[in-house]
């Protein structure tokens, strides 16, 4: 209907999706519902939504019998694929999480590392629900669906200009300063051998696997994502340089170019691991390394 924002509702629960859709019918918003991650997928491909609700705890497919929250994750990881545009303050395509149970709190507040805008809160209070929409469209861009058809405004990013990665390796408390461009950052040293690594990665053309990190092939890696937050203050909004395929493994985007690592700073830190990496990355850089006293 013209006029009406057109929502797409992910949720396996029928209950709860009545509800949400009597509430965004109440505020005139169309919506269309779907209950798994396969059939949202096809109709994203198919349809343009406003924005989206998401609870995470969907199916995978429509003959799934149960939910699970890793399938709701990886929905979002798609949708921010396909939809990156980012208005400065919110996405394009707001996807606000619909979080239940207690268990899915800490999930949904991850989900907002991987570009969800908001959560809202089981049992569904309408008010909070509109109040949240309203919020995240404005931030958008398009308070009214008049705006939904425009082109989204360019974002300002540092896409398809070199980003150079070093690691002074100087000691500030118990983070170890690395510079992103032309700004420093300080890590910790468990972000440090995640960045490590994916450089170390970088020279030689291959990816990281979660497994490679710490992770079992049942789990994901929030030692990027946490390394992504460090790293947010020296790039522009909207910019990643870390990339994931979603099937566990990591690398750094192609506009990233690998400086110097200083491996006499780095050996003071008395992590083996961190040296090893950092030895491993001059010589693939073909810099000589320091004698070993």
């Amino acid at each position: 209907m013209a006029g009406r924002h057109l929502a797409l509702v992910v949720e396996d629960d029928s209950a709860a999706a009545e509800d949400i859709a009597e509430i965004l019918k109440s505020i005139a918003c169309d919506s269309i519902v779907v209950d798994n991650r396969r059939d949202a997928l096809a109709i994203l491909q198919s349809k343009k939504f406003c924005f989206i609700l998401l609870d995470l705890e969907i199916k995978g497919d429509p003959d799934s019998i149960k939910g699970h929250i890793e399938h709701g994750n990886s929905l979002l990881r798609e949708i921010r694929r396909m939809h990156v545009d980012h208005s400065g303050l919110c996405y394009w395509l707001p996807v606000l999480i619909v979080s239940g149970f207690a268990r899915e709190v800490s999930a949904a507040v991850d989900a907002m590392k991987d570009g969800a805008d908001d959560i809202i809160q089981k049992p569904f209070i309408g008010r909070d629900i509109s109040a949240k929409i309203r919020n995240a469209l404005e931030r958008s861009g398009r308070p009214t669906h008049d705006l939904c058809g425009e082109k989204p405004a360019p974002r300002v990013t540092d896409a398809g200009k070199e980003i150079l990665l070093a690691i002074p390796g100087d000691r500030i408390r118990q983070r170890t300063r690395v510079m992103v461009g032309s700004k420093p950052i300080n890590l910790t040293d468990s972000s440090l051998r995640v960045l490590l690594q994916l450089m170390v990665a970088r020279t030689v053309g291959t990816v990281v696997h979660k497994r490679a990190l710490g992770a079992t092939d049942d789990q994901g890696f929030k030692g990027v994502s946490v390394l992504r937050d460090a790293l947010k203050p020296a790039l522009r909004d909207g910019v990643n340089i870390i990339d994931n395929d979603y099937h566990g493994n990591y690398s750094l985007t192609d506009d990233v170019r690998i400086g110097s690592c200083n491996t006499d700073k780095l050996e003071k830190i008395g992590d083996s691991k961190i040296l090893e990496l950092a030895r491993e990355l001059r010589l693939q850089l073909g810099e000589s390394l320091p004698p070993k006293v």
